[in-house]
């Protein structure tokens, strides 16, 4: 299984807090069948600057790497990537082309959590065409959900963007029938535990997992995670 999202990089933002906890958040992981992780830390541009902050990001995955090969054991595999605050502008910002999620040509961008406009999304959309990669729009349902907009799948269904959904649309029971629904009709394109600690916010990639198999699309999860792999192998 693949964990699409997860602030598994220690001291990068307010995911992990320390090589201790990334290890720990990376062996959970493993433990429920997770094979591959894509650190994406947060970007915010009105913060930080792309060079600082791919600096700041290979120190920490050094630090995590050379800290899982004094522990040893099996890790699943990361692949660097950042979760990026939307910006106006941030369709001609060729910088981010450095922030794609390993090998993919995806970009995983966070809208802000305000009423998702045309204009807002068409440039993310002329993001993707500009800088040559594949908009993936972070946990949508987490905006479904806050925001009382069950409509924000299919306002980007027929858009050239992909939807990143996180493990607890699966986990909660209000949303569980509408997350199968989405699963079943391959709207859902990848799924990520959007993991930042062990405690309130922890990898829960096998719990989603167990429910969409009981529920009857573990086919359908099986077919999303070979796409993934696919679209990996092809970048590689």
């Amino acid at each position: 299984m693949i964990d699409f999202h997860s602030h598994i990089l220690p001291y990068m933002d307010d995911g992990a807090e320390s090589i201790e906890v990334s290890l720990a958040m990376l062996e959970e992981s493993a433990r429920q069948g997770v094979d591959m992780v894509f650190a994406s830390s947060h970007f915010y541009a009105d913060e930080d600057d792309p060079a600082s902050f791919l600096a700041r990001r290979d120190y920490s995955y050094n630090l995590l790497k050379e800290a899982m090969a004094e522990r040893g054991g099996y890790y699943p595999e990361i692949q660097l990537g950042a979760e990026i605050l939307y910006f106006p502008g941030m369709s001609v910002a060729e910088e981010l082309v450095h922030m794609k999620m390993g090998c993919t040509p995806c970009l995983l961008v966070e809208p802000p959590m305000i009423r998702w406009t045309d204009s807002m999304l068409d440039e993310i959309e002329e993001t993707g065409a500009n800088l040559h990669c594949v908009p993936v729009i972070a946990h949508v349902d987490r905006y479904m959900r806050v925001m009382e907009d069950s409509s924000l799948i299919e306002r980007l269904k027929d858009r050239r963007l992909l939807i990143q959904v996180n493990s607890n649309f699966f986990i909660r029971r209000e949303s569980v029938a509408v997350a199968m629904e989405y699963l079943h009709s391959g709207r859902i394109h990848f799924i990520g535990s959007d993991c930042h600690n062990l405690d309130s916010r922890p990898p829960n990639i096998g719990r989603a997992a167990e429910i969409i198999g009981r529920m009857g699309e573990k086919e359908a999860f099986a077919k999303m995670n070979k796409r993934l792999y696919d679209f990996i192998c092809t970048y590689s």
